[in-house]
């Protein structure tokens, strides 16, 4: 019940900052609202299949705005966004050396604090290599909340609504509504089912479009999205995110003092300029070169796109291609980089 209580009050925080104009509204409020009910009422904790459901649902109705015909455009992107991947992997390593000499953190924990790539994995590995995983949870959560909450409005604040994606409209019948959010149910499940054996980052919103795609060509070709399914996934999903960032997060960051919020503004300064060299040396928009290039998680930009009637599709693909790519590079990025942990006789014994 307390479960119950908090994701309907998240939902009806995100539906008031949409109503009140605050860009990509449905995701920020709930994420608010998570934040401050972390903070005053405890954690709550969800489990990964919830999560891997809302990624599905996110991913279906992103299905449902794939235009083929852009994907022919997208092959011209491929360079830069190898390019901006490259800056980012350079720039970790520079940062992670900086925080440590600042923050007099060991190599390791600072190095894995800084290290561009899924959260979850980054975190995962750190603990081997002796690093501090406490310091590492607690940087990584904090660089999430910090990027969905900046920069979905960030980008709204740019795009002010102005783009050449048509707008769907949610009036339509309830027969055509209940036909919509079923399908949307059952392809979720669906691919969140077939995803959870499919072991590479991403995958799940991946299967979650295409599916998403064939459900609206071959069995729904006339039907129209209505905004508040989207807008409901997307409040689901800021209601987890903001439930991440709790007392335990913060009091960890206060413990390293000052060079962590200096970091993480860095950090946040050069993800911005990556993403303004993207759209100088290609055809996109400020907006969605800053919701594919920034590393703030595949799910969040594209819900953040699709709210703001940005190519969805391209935040997403951008988004899933640097994840992946990050996750190839990972293993050998850590071997190179990462001080080999030193074990004591007692342990080797």
């Amino acid at each position: 019940m307390h479960k119950i209580v908090y994701l309907v009050s998240a939902i009806l925080v995100g539906a008031l900052f949409q109503a009140i104009h605050v860009p990509a509204g449905w995701l920020l409020g709930a994420l608010v609202c998570g934040i401050i009910w972390s903070f005053s009422s405890g954690k709550i904790v969800f489990s990964k299949r919830y999560f891997s459901i809302i990624l599905a649902v996110v991913g279906t109705n992103i299905g449902f705005t794939v235009v083929l015909e852009r994907f022919v455009t997208y092959k011209e992107l491929i360079i830069p966004l190898l390019i901006s991947i490259l800056l980012t992997i350079i720039f970790g390593l520079i940062l992670g050396r900086m925080f440590q000499k600042w923050s007099g953190l060991d190599e390791n924990t600072a190095f894995f604090c800084c290290l561009p790539g899924g959260a979850s994995e980054v975190i995962a590995v750190s603990e081997e290599y002796g690093a501090d995983q406490r310091i590492v949870a607690a940087f990584h959560t904090t660089r999430i909340t910090l990027f969905v909450l900046a920069i979905p409005f960030l980008a709204g604040v740019i795009s002010d609504g102005r783009n050449d994606l048509p707008i769907q409209t949610p009036n339509i019948s309830a027969i055509g509504f209940i036909s919509v959010l079923l399908c949307v149910i059952v392809v979720a499940l669906l691919s969140a089912r077939i995803g959870g054996y499919i072991p590479f980052p991403g995958a799940i919103i991946f299967i979650s479009i295409g599916l998403g795609f064939a459900a609206h060509t071959f069995v729904l070709p006339d039907a129209t999205m209505p905004s508040v399914i989207p807008g409901l996934a997307q409040a689901l999903m800021g209601a987890i995110l903001g439930m991440r960032f709790d007392r335990e997060t913060l009091s960890e960051l206060l413990r390293i003092g000052k060079v962590s919020a200096l970091t993480l503004v860095i950090y946040f300064g050069a993800s911005i300029l990556l993403a303004s060299l993207f759209f100088t040396i290609t055809s996109t928009s400020f907006s969605e070169s800053m919701l594919g290039i920034v590393p703030a998680g595949a799910a969040e930009m594209a819900a953040t796109a699709l709210s703001l009637n940005l190519d969805s599709t391209l935040v997403a693909t951008l988004q899933m291609l640097r994840v992946l790519c990050l996750f190839a590079a990972l293993p050998f990025y850590i071997k190179w980089f990462a001080k080999k942990p030193v074990r004591s006789e007692v342990e080797e014994g």
